[in-house]
């Protein structure tokens, strides 16, 4: 960083222009005035000279920030943030969330404050205000929120740490202070086995059956229902293997490849499911041939409408939540479905590793974080078996801490 004295024509004081480092958002220099441009010059050469050297040490030990054209924290957010995460070449749907959490809550909060003015106790503020507010429905809010809303400005203001832009990170510097945040995960609500199978009873009569079973039988993704194509389908070899992912971004349907390369993987099916993605192909003959002339919309989805258009996934939910509701059953969402799939694959004996392979989680140690409670319960019941095996005994009946019998 450097400075010098100058003076304007006319003016009988001095003025000083500070020489403060590249902007990273546009690559050019970043000089600033002193005094600014509309107040009086300083009136003798040397408190310029004090003012400029005060000006120069006091950007040394914030570590040479720059003044930018992002003034404020939801213009640095919105104008600079967002855009360099998107050119990194973030999912869509990732940047959507990231979006919704910035306008949602960031920005009503401290979209108003200088970015270097940012302190540790406004972000905790933030935090503890947001925790006691109620969420979606009145419920309290999910601590899956909270985290995500820390973790996105954590980042943000690394990144302008990074750049140059602060002298700390704000968010860690308040961490301590902080609210002690859950595991960030909500316990899967699940139906039985016997709930499951009402649900694809009921709906053995609709269209989408075949949809619906092999949710039912594979747990897949709603956008990977959505995004499956019939090339992917190996009817021979009775399995298909998962490639894109058809979900919604700012209100659009947009298909692309799986977040991971977990998520692109082969599951094998059970001849009931092949069955009805045979008739599933065959309804659609039948819908083309009765389709008006110059309506039907050629592609390759396995799941379409009447008229050939792929399915739209929000659509997809509500026709869900209104069998659900017709059928008389307990209200889950269609997500719902893969932690039933999970639980019941669980209980029948299925392996961590195996689950989370057909599943498309990145390790096992995902699933197993996710379905905890039932990995716990199969736990006991393997401790009480391998008891009564060596033992030679059934146990006897009491209480666990737990709430469940078994051997004191």
């Amino acid at each position: 960083m450097a400075g010098h004295l100058y003076r304007l024509p006319g003016e009988k004081g001095w003025r000083v222009q500070i020489d403060i480092g590249v902007d990273p958002g546009t690559g050019r220099r970043v000089r600033v005035k002193l005094p600014g441009r509309r107040k009086a010059p300083f009136p003798t050469k040397r408190e310029a000279e004090h003012a400029a050297a005060q000006a120069l040490l006091e950007r040394a030990a914030s570590g040479g920030v720059a003044e930018t054209r992002y003034a404020t924290v939801s213009e640095f957010l919105l104008q600079r943030w967002l855009p360099a995460r998107r050119a990194r070449g973030l999912k869509p749907t990732t940047l959507s969330s990231y979006e919704w959490i910035i306008r949602k809550h960031i920005i009503p909060n401290l979209g108003s404050l200088k970015l270097r003015d940012v302190k540790p106790h406004h972000v905790t503020t933030m935090i503890v205000s947001l925790a006691a507010e109620p969420g979606r429905g009145g419920r309290a809010r999910s601590a899956r929120t909270l985290q995500l809303i820390r973790r996105v400005l954590s980042m943000a203001m690394a990144d302008a740490l990074r750049w140059g832009l602060l002298y700390r990170n704000p968010v860690t510097a308040a961490e301590a202070d902080l609210p002690r945040a859950g595991s960030g995960r909500r316990v899967p609500t699940v139906w039985t086995p016997e709930q499951l199978g009402r649900f694809l009873h009921h709906v053995e009569g609709d269209r989408l059956y075949g949809l619906w079973l092999l949710a039912a039988t594979t747990g897949m993704r709603r956008g990977e229902l959505c995004g499956l194509e019939w090339s992917d389908v190996d009817f021979e070899r009775g399995r298909l293997t998962v490639r894109r992912n058809r979900v919604m971004v700012a209100g659009r349907a947009q298909t692309h490849a799986p977040k991971t390369a977990a998520g692109e993987r082969t599951i094998s099916l059970d001849t009931a499911t092949l069955g009805a993605l045979r008739a599933r192909r065959a309804q659609e003959q039948a819908d083309q041939s009765v389709c008006p002339p110059g309506h039907w919309r050629d592609n390759d989805c396995v799941f379409r409408d009447t008229l050939g258009r792929p399915i739209f996934p929000e659509s997809l939910s509500k026709r869900f939540r209104a069998l659900v509701h017709q059928g008389g059953l307990p209200p889950i969402r269609l997500h719902d479905i893969r932690h039933s799939y999970a639980t019941a694959a669980l209980q029948a004996g299925a392996s961590i590793e195996t689950l989370s392979d057909r599943l498309g989680h990145s390790t096992s140690a995902v699933t197993r974080a996710i379905y905890l409670h039932p990995v716990e319960e199969l736990d006991r019941q393997m401790a009480d078996s391998m008891a009564e095996l060596i033992l030679g005994r059934p146990l006897r009946t009491e209480r666990h801490p737990s709430g469940r019998s078994g051997q004191p």
